[in-house]
């Protein structure tokens, strides 16, 4: 199964939401204004009476949700990507995980929505001051020095997700999500928005 990350756009009373009410996640990334219609009892005494359990209701959507920002997929270069930003910064094998801000965002950033879990992590909420000091590392930092850390036996050696980092194809397919995380960061930050970062 693969793993992959991606980013939303979020105001910053959206990101405070989401850190109290954890809840609410589901509903960010699928439906930000949801407004639950209520289950007819008797379905649900009917469930009940026959063993089972009722169909699980999405809490409703306060209006901070209905901002609806834009979203970023990262596929599955996102561990690369953090790899070749916080190779400079990293002691050990491993050490990317735990690489600060701003190099470290993707994996480090933000503080954790606690209870946002579904099985690869809590999301994490990067408020707008955080967007705007990784934009300017991504400003000052080319794809050629990058590419120039692009080391596919130390990626393998170091089990940077996924694998394959001989294929010839991983250096132009890494270049170009680079390229749109620099594009999207930088917007996100010119509408002075946060960020929801979530691996699925």
């Amino acid at each position: 199964m693969s793993m992959i990350m991606l980013l939303k756009q979020a105001p910053a009373a959206t990101l405070d939401l989401l850190v109290e009410r954890p809840e609410l996640a589901i509903n960010f990334w699928t439906h930000p204004g949801f407004t639950p219609t209520k289950t007819p009892g008797w379905i649900v005494w009917l469930t009940r009476l026959l063993g089972g359990k009722p169909p699980t209701e999405l809490p409703e959507s306060p209006h901070e949700l209905a901002r609806n920002g834009e979203t970023l997929d990262l596929d599955q270069g996102w561990h690369a990507l953090q790899w070749l930003l916080t190779k400079p910064h990293s002691r050990v094998e491993g050490d990317e995980w735990q690489v600060p801000p701003p190099e470290g965002t993707l994996l480090a950033g933000g503080e954790p929505i606690v209870g946002s879990d579904h099985g690869y992590g809590d999301e994490r909420a990067i408020d707008p001051s955080d967007v705007a000091a990784f934009d300017a590392l991504l400003r000052s930092t080319p794809w050629k020095e990058l590419d120039a850390r692009f080391d596919p036996g130390a990626m393998e050696s170091a089990q940077v997700y996924p694998t394959g980092w001989q294929e010839p194809d991983r250096r132009e397919w890494l270049e170009d999500l680079y390229g749109k995380l620099q594009t999207y960061v930088r917007e996100t930050r010119a509408e002075s928005l946060g960020m929801v970062v979530k691996l699925s």
